[in-house]
């Protein structure tokens, strides 16, 4: 419960001032926990909000998940934005599989260089803009509202996987300890438990049909993964700022599929 308590410390802007002694060690497994948790606020507070028109609904949501988190990983969506920026429109940029090994460690490291400024560029401007109206557009047509319990656990599912599989870019940085206590796949195997038991539950109590809740789960699964992999394949690895990333993009990927699913 330590763990838990300091997921939760880590991870959001909760008021856990009040909480004793904590272990930050081995933290990430604890993601799609934290995530259930953020979810089960959501849904509460999407449930008292029906009292308004579903996009009156969908922007306090958006803003209570911002506020839940203290946008932690939305600096994450911009700074990753501004670094995988450097050279894409730079006229006859060959591609990284064209460049020398030297050229493209070098603009690797101009990227690192560029997302640890703690400026926001245009991209990230852009990018929080892009991933902030996908959501709101999403949440505004989300009909089976119990989807929301499980969107913020999947979008962390995705983090925990970017962590457990792929190199930490840097040699010392604030998410460092993430990657050196998390292993497979004894940090994954409880939180996807978590997840697997949750959609059963929801489907075995009749919540919402299988057939759609199936495909959504797999929908949200495939997307979480293919956002990490596709950052790795950018970067060939991760930074505290790609896992921030990795969230936002895997909840706006979850959330979009929602939205097509008609109500339960």
């Amino acid at each position: 419960m330590r763990r838990f308590w300091a997921a939760l410390t880590f991870y959001t802007a909760l008021p856990l001032g009040w909480v004793g002694e904590l272990q930050f060690e081995g933290i990430a497994a604890w993601l799609p926990g934290v995530g259930v948790l953020l979810g089960g606020i959501l849904s509460l507070a999407g449930l008292l909000l029906q009292i308004f028109p579903n996009p009156v609904r969908a922007a306090f949501l958006l803003v209570l998940w911002v506020l839940l988190t203290g946008g932690l990983h939305l600096d994450g969506v911009a700074d990753t934005a501004d670094g995988l920026a450097i050279n894409v429109h730079n006229e006859g940029d060959p591609q990284p599989s064209t460049r020398g090994g030297q050229e493209a460690n070098l603009e690797g490291s101009r990227r690192l260089q560029v997302m640890s400024d703690s400026h926001t560029g245009a991209y990230g401007v852009l990018a929080l803009v892009l991933v902030l109206l996908l959501k709101f557009a999403a949440l505004s047509s989300l009909q089976p509202w119990p989807l929301l319990l499980l969107v913020p656990a999947w979008g962390r599912w995705g983090q925990l996987l970017a962590i457990a599989l792929y190199p930490y870019l840097r040699e010392q940085g604030s998410a460092r300890f993430l990657k050196d206590s998390t292993s497979l796949p004894g940090s994954l195997w409880p939180g996807t438990l978590l997840l697997l038991t949750i959609t059963g539950g929801l489907g075995w109590a009749g919540i919402l049909a299988w057939p759609p809740l199936l495909l959504w789960t797999v929908g949200s699964a495939l997307g979480a993964w293919a956002v990490g992999y596709w950052i790795y394949c950018q970067l060939g690895g991760h930074t505290g700022d790609t896992y921030g990333a990795t969230v936002e993009w895997s909840e706006a990927i979850a959330l979009l599929w929602g939205s097509l699913i008609g109500p339960s």
